[in-house]
Formats: C-alpha cells, sequence, structure tokens
C-alpha cells in the first residue's frame, strides 16, 4: 500500500475518531445538560409543592386568625352585655341602699317620736303624782282620795278637805287624765305600728342585704368574666400577632421561591437555548460525519477500483510472461509496478504509491479494502513485512473478539488478497487481522 493512500486512511480514521470523540463528548454533555435539567425540574417541582404547602398554611393562618377575631368580638360583646348588666345591678343596689338608709332614718324618727311620747306620759304621771290635795268646804264634804299614789304605797284614807272650785275642777281633772289616756293609747298603737314597721324595716334591710351580697357575688362573677374575657382577648391578640407574622414569614417565603422559581426558569431558559445550540452542533457534527463517511466510501472505491486494475494489471503482465516464458522468482511472487491513484477529491493529481519499509516479521495487520462481489479483502500484510504466504490463514478480530477467518490467496510486497471464509458479522475496514 502507497504512502498516500496509508496517510489518506490515517487521516479518514483520525477524522472518525474526531467526529465519535466529538460526538461522545456531545452526547455526554447532552446527558448532563438533561441531568441538570431534570434537577431542575425536580426542584422546581419541589419548590411548587412547598409553594403550595406553604398558600394553605397561609389560608389556614388566615381562617384562624378570621376565628380569633370573631372571637374577641364575641368576647367584646359578652363584656359588653356583662358590663350593661353590672350597671344596671349596680344602680339596683343603690336603690336598695337609699332605701334601706330612708327606711333606718324613719326608724330613728319612730324611734325618736317614741321616746319623746314615753317621756311625756312620764312627765304627766309625774304631775299627777305631784299634784297637792284638794280642800273641801263646810258647804259640801267630800272624801278625796289619792289614786295615783305609787302602787307599793298602802291606801290612803279619805281626808277631808275644802275644794274651792268644786266638781268642775275634778271634772276637768278626769277629762285630762282621759284624753292623756287616750293619747297614751294611740301613742302605743302608733308605737306598735312602728316596732312593725321597724320589724319590716329590718326584714327589708335583711332581703335588701341578702340582696346586695347576691349582687356583689354577680358583680365578682362578672368581674371574674371581664377578667377573662380580658385575659381571652389578650392571648387571642397574641395568637393573632403571632399568626400574622408567621404569615408574613410565609408571604416572604413564598416572595423568596418565586425569585428563586424565576431564576430557575432563566436559567432552564439559558440551558435550553444552550441544548439547541449542542443539538445543532451535534447535527452540524453528524453532517460533517456523514460527508466524511461518504469521502471515506468514494475513498474505499476509488482504492478498489485501483486494486481491480492492480489485479488487471497483475493479469496482464503474468499472461505476457508466461507468453515470453519468463518465470516468477522462486518464491512465486513478483514486485508490481508503481500504481497511480487519484486524488479522493477526484483532482487529477497523480501520486506514485511506493511501499514503505516495515518491520520484519510483522504477524499482525488490518484490512484495507473489502471486495464484496469477489468475497475477498485486502489485508496490508505483505512479502517484506511479514512472514506470510500463499494459503495461510488470518484471523479477523474486533474489539478482542474473532469475527472471521481468512485463506491466502495472493502475496505481494506489502499487501495480500485472502478469500472470507468464516465470518460472524459483517467485515469493516481497520478490522484487525492476525497470523
Amino acid at each position: 500500500m502507497s504512502i498516500a493512500v496509508r496517510l489518506s486512511v490515517g487521516i479518514l480514521g483520525v477524522l472518525v475518531v474526531i467526529c465519535a470523540t466529538v460526538s461522545v463528548l456531545a452526547l455526554v454533555q447532552k446527558q448532563a445538560l438533561q441531568g441538570q435539567n431534570q434537577n431542575l425540574q425536580n426542584e422546581i417541582t419541589s419548590d411548587e409543592s412547598k409553594l403550595a404547602d406553604l398558600t394553605t398554611k397561609a389560608k389556614k393562618l388566615e381562617d384562624d386568625a378570621d376565628r380569633l377575631n370573631n372571637k374577641i368580638s364575641q368576647a367584646q360583646q359578652e363584656k359588653t352585655q356583662a358590663q350593661s348588666q353590672y350597671d344596671e345591678l349596680k344602680h339596683k343596689s343603690d336603690q336598695l341602699q337609699s332605701q334601706i338608709e330612708q327606711a333606718n332614718t324613719d326608724r330613728d324618727d319612730w324611734k325618736n317620736r317614741v321616746d319623746t311620747i314615753t317621756r311625756e306620759r312620764d312627765d304627766l304621771m309625774e304631775k299627777l303624782k305631784n299634784q297637792p290635795p284638794k280642800i273641801v268646804y263646810k258647804e259640801k264634804i267630800q272624801k278625796v282620795y289619792i289614786h295615783d299614789a305609787a302602787p307599793a304605797a298602802p291606801a290612803a284614807a279619805p281626808v277631808e278637805v275644802a275644794s274651792p272650785q268644786g266638781d268642775q275642777y275634778w271634772a276637768s281633772v278626769l277629762r285630762q287624765k282621759a284624753a292623756l289616756q287616750i293619747e297614751i293609747s294611740k301613742e302605743k298603737v302608733a308605737l306598735d305600728k312602728a316596732a312593725l314597721q321597724v320589724v319590716d324595716l329590718k326584714k327589708q334591710n335583711s332581703d335588701l342585704a341578702l340582696e346586695v351580697k347576691r349582687v356583689n357575688n354577680e358583680k365578682d362573677e362578672i368581674s371574674q368574666k371581664i377578667k377573662y374575657g380580658q385575659d381571652l382577648s389578650d392571648n387571642l391578640s397574641i395568637d393573632l400577632a403571632r399568626s400574622r407574622n408567621d404569615q408574613k414569614a410565609v408571604n416572604d417565603r413564598a416572595d423568596k421561591l418565586k425569585e428563586e422559581n424565576l431564576t430557575l426558569q432563566s436559567q432552564i431558559r439559558e440551558l435550553s437555548s444552550t441544548k439547541l445550540d449542542l443539538e445543532r452542533t451535534i447535527a452540524r457534527l453528524t453532517d460533517d460525519k456523514d460527508a466524511m463517511q461518504k469521502k471515506l466510501i468514494e475513498t474505499e472505491s476509488v482504492i478498489q477500483s485501483r486494486i481491480d486494475d492492480i489485479w488487471k494489471i497483475k493479469e496482464s503482465l503474468d499472461k505476457k510472461l508466461s507468453e515470453n516464458g519468463t518465470s516468477t522468482s522462486s518464491t512465486g511472487s513478483m514486485e508490481l509496478p508503481p500504481i497511480i491513484v487519484n486524488a479522493p477529491n477526484n483532482q487529477q493529481q497523480a501520486t506514485e504509491i511506493r511501499p514503505a519499509p516495515a518491520a520484519a516479521g510483522r504477524t499482525r495487520g488490518s484490512i484495507i479494502s473489502i471486495n464484496q462481489p469477489n468475497n475477498f479483502v485486502i489485508v496490508d500484510l505483505g512479502q517484506q513485512n511479514s512472514p506470510i504466504s500463499v494459503g495461510n490463514t488470518l484471523k479477523v478480530f474486533r474489539d478482542s473478539t474473532e469475527i472471521a477467518s481468512l485463506e491466502v490467496i495472493q502475496v505481494r510486497r506489502d499487501i495480500c488478497a485472502a478469500d472470507i471464509k468464516d465470518k460472524s458479522s459483517e467485515l469493516k475496514v481497520g478490522d484487525a487481522v492476525k497470523l
């Protein structure tokens, strides 16, 4: 094989390797970007779920705040009602207290009146006791007894005295006495009525004291209720403030998540644009690879046509040599004349392909051309670079796996032709060959 062919094959191989490497790198980068995109999608989904949870919690806190506000309003109403009941009971208590004071004043007045009447009666009795005896004159003698003497004194003997006024005086005294007795009886009745009134007033006072005690108890209960309502209102206010703080924190967290979501969306857009650029680059590299493969196929077809020309030239030379009586060398081989191969880009630039010196005894080579219609291949093993001969069996390997066996049918200086005997997969240019 000539240097130009080997160089072309090497360049094509390098280009194929470069294209494969670029494709692999692009594929790896695409997979990495897809993984990052998937991770970002998962994070976005997680953030959306967290945002939904936070929204639910915020809604629940708002409902709790509304419920607490309703409780506070109800507590305020109960407090207002209790305050009104307390004011009403206080007004009643003040009225009862004023009535009790009025009853006590009336009682004191009646008591003073009773004391006054009692003193007047005692004074009258004392006056009657201290009244001097009556004097009876000669024309009318009358027995006079002292009626109002003390109960412990013995009965006085009748004394005959002269009375200047006569019966009219004693009649007036008796009338005064009767009037005093009537007045005393009236005062006793009034005193009894006053005593009854005092008893009634005492009863009313006790009832009022019980009522005041009950009102005080109700007042204490209302005060306790008001205090409980105030404590409840304070606690509800604290809970409301705490819930508002929690809601504010939730809103801040939601805003932060929204900002992060927007940042992630912008990153996703950037990654999407990068992905599109990479896909375009991969498509361009794929097109370049296809173009290179087409050029490689064209080069292989050109090489194959030149090899066919070589065989034709060889056959014509063998025929001419046989006609001239010229025999081949002892090894049954001869050096072919230089081969002119056109460049793959169809430019008519002629290049002389001469075999390159190789290390003697090489037993490893590779397939450089395949002739599918005639079922044979060309291997870069020849007389100068390997101990190969007609009839040898060659093994074809791909990635350390044997895929075919070959039988050498022609040997030249740098190449040999071999029939395809057994194969497990299609052969390709570049497959390794071992002797």
